[in-house]
């Protein structure tokens, strides 16, 4: 069923995306280099750069890798916590029935 409603969105999406056809795209295109050029959007662009650039110098330079042994068994220093079990669902109680024998 879910593979029938992937389908049917699928196609529904391509025809109306083929409606719009080309001029819609060009369209959208241009008012998204509007958008890019905009001072507005150039400073929050030059903000993170230099925000992000500041950043990546205060972390320390990365060493070496150790090189990869594929036979060697892969050892663990730091116990990995397991999340605890599901308890299985059962059936509520129910009473216990007892029957007299000199009834």
């Amino acid at each position: 069923m879910r593979v029938i409603k992937l389908a049917a969105g699928l196609a529904v999406g391509y025809v109306l995306g083929s409606r719009a056809g080309r001029e819609k795209y060009e369209q959208i295109v241009a008012t998204a280099r509007k958008a890019q050029d905009h001072p507005a959007v150039t400073q929050v662009q030059q903000k993170a750069k230099a925000a992000l650039g500041t950043r990546t110098e205060t972390l320390p330079a990365p060493s070496e890798p150790a090189p990869i042994d594929a036979n060697a068994a892969e050892e663990s220093t730091t116990p990995v916590p397991r999340p605890p079990r599901r308890q299985p669902r059962t059936a509520p109680a129910t009473p216990a029935v007892t029957v007299d024998p000199l009834a």
